[in-house]
């Protein structure tokens, strides 16, 4: 069997079609937001083990990661939120951590800021960039996680930090790496991991993160 062969034969992600039933009087995009924000949600509290709000340090990481797998999601549906600083899906956001998630960790995506990034490179996931540090690390992140279909971006950056590695950054991108592979085997086409424009924007959070 020749390369030809391996690569026609080469297992293809499945195709996923979601449904996304309209509340009456809401239009397309409002109903996409809606759920996008409440998958970001549910995914985060599958690791609610790692949700304490004791740290508190890592919530504009947690809130960033909300935001960018969201985004993500929405892109799916052809609906782009970072339009205006990402203010729609930052309030559909709120609403939905209030919801689901208030309680367990306190969380306040109204304190994230987005600007454009002065450039945005090839490939780059987003063109803004979100402050705090941490939070922008998190939206990189999230995006990611929400490309590969992974569950472990969040529990692992908490983990590396809390662990006190002197190279957590590094340490990080490796996990980030380590999830975007088994994607990128399926579609060889992709380019998931960080371009090194985005790995420095995570080396530079997590060396704020355990300063």
């Amino acid at each position: 069997m020749g390369w030809r062969d391996i690569n026609m034969n080469r297992r293809k992600p499945p195709l996923q079609l979601a449904a996304i039933p309209m509340a009456p009087g809401e239009d397309r995009t409002a109903a996409v937001l809606r759920h996008v924000v409440s998958r970001a949600c549910e995914v985060l509290l599958a690791q609610r083990e790692h949700l304490s709000a004791d740290e508190q340090r890592f919530h504009p990481f947690i809130a960033g990661y909300l935001m960018g797998y969201a985004r993500q999601l929405a892109l799916a549906h052809g609906v782009e939120c970072e339009a205006g600083g990402g203010t729609s899906i930052l309030k559909a956001l709120a609403t939905e951590i209030d919801r689901q998630i208030g309680g367990k960790v306190m969380l306040n995506v109204s304190d994230l800021r987005f600007v454009p990034r002065e450039a945005v490179e090839a490939g780059m996931r987003t063109a803004l960039c979100a402050t705090p540090p941490a939070a922008d690390a998190g939206y990189l992140a999230g995006h990611l996680e929400a490309l590969c279909g992974s569950r472990k971006l969040v529990s692992r950056a908490i983990l590396r930090v809390m662990h006190g590695q002197p190279d957590a950054g590094q340490a990080y991108l490796t996990d980030c790496d380590i999830a975007a592979d088994p994607m990128q085997t399926r579609a060889p086409t992709l380019s998931l991991r960080f371009t090194e424009r985005e790995r420095d924007v995570v080396r530079a959070a997590f060396a704020h993160l355990t300063s």
